[in-house]
């Protein structure tokens, strides 16, 4: 999200001539590879799901990544139930009524 003030950085993150590119990264709280910029045909994911500070959409969690003896990585997210994770805030007290003061 914030490498879209250097483009280049981002055509580059395309380019698989010498390597495959699998790359992790943002700064939001998420964890998919569908909101990302697009890298083809490399691939890309945001990584910062989990709750705690705030929650930027339904995929809470982390990215599982196994290196296979061709040294490829596979890829797959374990998310954990959204509602557990980044429950709704409390609901506040009803306000106080205010009784007049008689004088």
């Amino acid at each position: 999200d914030y490498f879209s003030s250097v483009p280049e950085f981002l055509t580059n993150l395309s380019n698989a001539s010498k390597h495959d590119i699998l790359f992790f990264g943002g700064h939001r709280h998420n964890v998919d590879n569908t909101t990302t910029w697009k890298t083809p045909p490399n691939r890309n994911w945001v990584v910062g799901g989990g709750g705690g500070w705030s929650c930027d959409g339904p995929a809470q969690g982390f990215l599982v990544g196994t290196v296979g003896a061709d040294y490829w990585v596979d890829t797959y997210t374990e998310l954990v139930d959204y509602n557990i994770c980044c429950p709704p805030p409390p609901t506040p007290p009803p306000a106080k009524k205010e009784t007049p003061i008689q004088v």
